[in-house]
């Protein structure tokens, strides 16, 4: 009966120890780090997304999503997931992660549209912003024959109202524009 007793308490003690945060090799610590600013923005959060075609003058709402964000990955990666796909309209799941040795940090966007794993590079723009573009990786949309159309994300990170901006160039970059606007609110 002793030796059942000890064995358990040495699973208990071990199970216990497991549960805790792993340990990070030396390579993990900035990109941890990095991803930690992101941290406020985990939890379910609903969506309303406006697009505008005069330049922002006026916005048309779409119907409100729910989404999903968490770190994943040991705390290395930020998913944030529609908590329903299958119905009508528009839905996008996005990974943010850290580059260390370019710092930068990396989204990939990818639809359920047209199905294009979209790609992103941003930095920090004071404590509470990332900027993104994708104009490196030339992850863009063919919007009449010769014009591509590029992204630049600006993500605000606040909780619990937020707010993620699209501008879209067609011309490489020389100059952006209003396309879309997110309002984020925390369930």
């Amino acid at each position: 009966m002793k030796f059942l007793l000890t064995l358990f308490a040495a699973l208990m003690v071990g199970g216990a120890a497991s549960a805790e945060q792993p340990k990070r090799p030396p390579v993990s610590e900035k990109p941890y780090a990095m991803m930690q600013k992101l941290a406020m923005l985990e939890g379910d959060w609903e969506m309303v997304t406006e697009m505008t075609q005069n330049d922002g003058e006026t916005w048309q709402a779409m119907p409100p999503a729910k989404v999903s964000i968490e770190l994943r990955h040991k705390d290395l990666m930020l998913a944030e997931v529609p908590q329903e796909a299958s119905d009508a309209g528009f839905h996008m799941e996005t990974y943010i992660t850290y580059d260390r040795y370019r710092e930068v940090y990396r989204k990939a966007a990818i639809d359920d549209v047209w199905g294009i794993m979209d790609l992103y590079e941003g930095k920090p723009v004071g404590d509470d912003t990332i900027v993104f573009e994708n104009l490196k990786a030339d992850t863009s949309f063919l919007i009449a024959p010769g014009v591509w159309r590029h992204f630049r994300l600006t993500l605000e990170l606040r909780s619990p109202k937020r707010t993620l901006m699209i501008e879209k160039t067609d011309n490489g970059g020389e100059s952006w524009e209003p396309a879309f606007r997110v309002t984020y609110t925390k369930l």
